[in-house]
């Protein structure tokens, strides 16, 4: 059945033209914030196979209520143009459910995983009579514009020579995200990130012929799951040569870098920096040329100011966004329409998407790397095993990658509930351990995952972009795991909570904090994360008292050790990675705690009765400040980290001012606290005798061996 209207090329171009998403992902927003600014453009339907990520977004673009089906949406709503925002390994089957039904289609890129995908797709394009866009905005940027003005206009010369440098953090890879599809097979991160620099190459040397590729920093995320972090290739194309450097991580330092050389001069354009030098041949005496190329560089100066002042006035609605990132997602849909409207060329087609593929695959099949083996097979299903006595959720986060480890070690069977089985560390692998594919924030996947087990871990937290996201990815499935836990009869619910449910400020000054401290009586002060956990305890202590719920909670310090993160932000505000603004002075002694004796702390839990009720405290013994802490990091890492000190009412000030923008733009999660920004330099001591007696329990005293544990081993890994 055929639901879409048909191609523009057969309608009135004064139509308004229909739109549909699919996959509602962080992408997503910003392919609708860049439709929201074309006239005649109207976007009438989303779907996502996860419908409570598809509720949020609808909800967020005052869109109908979303399909978690495609099929029912395609038939459901009447299309032109629907963009496919979903993961690479889905792009084919979907673009080519849309194509059969007679739809037009944009691409994120790359346009499929294999060139065979996108020779199928076009096919059906070409007999269908409809089209398929891309989504290689990196050519889209404003300075790659003036790049190819400059090329056009021969202010170089004919170009023979291209430098691309792209680096730096890449968010699924430095959180542990392993299960992300571009972690699955070695050459996936090039279909992800390579399509950016070939994109740009052939728009300036044309066609790519030859592949010269290396790959190193070889790393294993999770068990028999490779991944490289460096891929450099020597590339002939049809019109000169270039070389190409990828590097992912925060390891690296962030690079977007495209450098040009030609005959009479060169061009460099740094996209991160958005900043453009141009370098010809000098029309000056030998005598005068130094002072002329110095002169080259007050442009990009003043450039900066200009991009100061468009950023200003964007915030402040003056202006439309200027950012560098969001205009070539904009541009791209820009010309995209203009094109689908008049019935000329599209600026990236699918035989574009096509060739980028392929030069994805050349460098891929060049660089001969082995496959990573097949994922184990994750059942669906829980099925009760004899003796299995633990739930964990969360256990593939920082705290619940030891805990599992711990409870192995100890002979204890575990089950663990995983959203997505790929990219799972190798401790999971255990004959004791049970994976169970499943979503936490799925009532009858809880229930089930309840049954039969004896204890219950739950450390499992998601993070969103307001209240309402929180309330629905944490308070929502803390309350319905407790109320399984009840069901089913639980020993324990141990919940893995945080010292950041106290304030500080409410504490008598000179008492010690420990587990029978109040927590924070105003949680609506206190940002997101810290209100939402001050919110669970809240609720799962008044189930415990009205329904007998076998609670337990910790709330661990600032955790640090193996496989977790050196920029800590209990140490302060890290704006870049070796850029810290410490929480106050930076002279507190904070409270510290390695991550096995957090792991050790919980599991000792089950071996001790009466707990019911009880809330314990986990910190260390050996206590830095945030100065020696970065002092340390120092020394061991051999960066150039810069520190700085951000008195509480500098930076209250410093927020209102932020705070006041955001209201301006009408900002629903503008927030601003006093009391959660004074409670972020731990102004309190912790005493953790009792936790010590009551689980027999001794974390980490010897100085040094805990710099070398938190910070030396951290620094080795990385």
């Amino acid at each position: 059945m055929n639901t879409f209207q048909g191609t523009k090329s057969n309608q009135d171009k004064c139509s308004e033209i229909q739109v549909g998403i699919i996959g509602t992902g962080f992408i997503a927003d910003l392919h609708m914030e860049s439709l929201k600014r074309i006239p005649g453009i109207r976007v009438i339907g989303c779907c996502d196979v996860d419908k409570r990520r598809a509720d949020s977004f609808a909800r967020r673009w005052k869109l109908s209520p979303p399909y978690d089906d495609i099929t029912s949406f395609l038939e459901g709503k009447r299309f032109n143009v629907v963009h496919v925002l979903v993961p690479p390994n889905y792009h084919c089957s979907i673009a080519k459910q849309i194509l059969e039904c007679g739809g037009d289609v944009f691409l994120e890129k790359p346009m499929g995983i294999t060139s065979d995908q996108c020779q199928k797709l076009i096919k059906i394009s070409q007999r269908n009579g409809t089209k398929i866009g891309l989504n290689h905005n990196f050519v889209f940027y404003p300075l790659f514009k003036r790049l190819q003005k400059d090329l056009s206009s021969h202010r170089i010369g004919k170009p023979e020579y291209v430098i691309a440098f792209y680096g730096g953090p890449l968010g699924q890879l430095d959180s542990g995200k392993f299960g992300n599809w571009m972690f699955q097979e070695p050459g996936n991160i090039i279909l992800e990130q390579g399509p950016h620099p070939i994109s740009q190459i052939r728009a300036i040397l044309g066609e790519i012929q030859e592949i010269t590729p290396t790959a190193t920093g070889k790393r294993e995320l999770g068990k028999d799951q490779f991944f490289y972090d460096r891929w450099q290739a020597i590339m002939k194309c049809k019109e000169g040569n270039a070389f190409v450097h990828l590097s992912f991580g925060n390891q690296f330092s962030p690079q977007r870098t495209l450098y040009v050389y030609g005959q009479d001069g060169a061009i460099l354009v740094d996209f991160l920096n958005n900043r453009y030098l141009l370098q010809e041949k000098s029309i000056f005496p030998d005598y005068l040329e130094p002072t002329a190329n110095a002169m080259r560089y007050l442009i990009p100066a003043f450039e900066g100011v200009k991009d100061f002042l468009d950023y200003a006035f964007s915030k402040v609605k003056l202006k439309d966004r200027t950012d560098p990132y969001f205009l070539t997602i904009k541009n791209s849909l820009n010309a995209f329409y203009d094109a689908y409207r008049s019935g000329t060329g599209l600026p990236c087609s699918g035989e574009d998407g096509l060739k980028v593929v392929e030069a994805c695959e050349k460098w891929i099949e060049a660089a001969a790397l082995p496959k990573n083996p097949g994922p184990v097979v994750i059942s669906k299903k829980v099925e009760e095993k004899v003796g299995e006595e633990v739930l964990v959720t969360g256990a593939t986060g920082f705290i619940g990658r030891h805990l599992v480890k711990n409870l192995v070690a100890r002979g204890r069977r575990v089950r663990v509930l995983v959203r997505n089985p790929r990219g799972l560390r190798a401790e999971l692998y255990s004959p004791l351990v049970h994976i169970v594919e499943g979503d936490i924030s799925d009532q009858k996947t809880i229930g089930k995952a309840v049954q039969g087990v004896q204890f219950v871990y739950h450390l499992a937290h998601g993070l969103g972009q307001g209240w309402e996201d929180f309330l629905r990815l944490n308070v929502a499935p803390a309350r319905c795991l407790a109320e399984a836990c009840i069901k089913e009869k639980v020993t324990y619910l141990i919940f893995a909570s945080t010292i950041a449910t106290y304030y500080y400020g409410d504490v008598p000054k000179g008492r010690a904090i420990d587990g029978s401290v109040a927590i924070d009586s105003k949680p609506e002060l206190r940002n997101f994360y810290a209100r939402s956990k001050i919110v669970i305890e809240n609720m799962l202590m008044e189930m415990f008292r009205k329904d007998n719920l076998p609670l337990v909670v910790f709330r661990p310090g600032i955790v640090v050790g193996e496989g977790g993160t050196l920029y800590h932000s209990g140490i302060g505000e890290w704006t870049r990675d070796n850029v810290c603004t410490y929480w106050g002075w930076g002279n507190n002694e904070l409270p510290f705690i390695l991550v096995e004796d957090v792991a050790e702390a919980m599991v000792n839990t089950l071996d001790v009765e009466g707990l019911e009720g009880r809330a314990f405290n986990l910190t260390g013994d050996v206590r830095l400040t945030s100065r020696e802490y970065i002092d340390y990091l120092r020394r061991y890492s051999g960066r150039n980290i810069k520190a700085f000190a951000y008195p509480v009412i500098l930076r209250y000030l410093s927020d209102a001012l932020k705070m006041s923008i955001k209201l301006l733009t009408r900002d629903s999660n503008a927030f601003l606290s006093y009391r959660d920004i004074s409670n972020r330099s731990i102004g309190g001591h912790f005493n953790c005798e009792s936790e010590k007696k009551v689980l027999s329990w001794q974390p980490c005293q010897d100085r040094d061996e805990f710099i070398s544990k938190a910070i030396r081993r951290g620094v080795s890994e990385k």
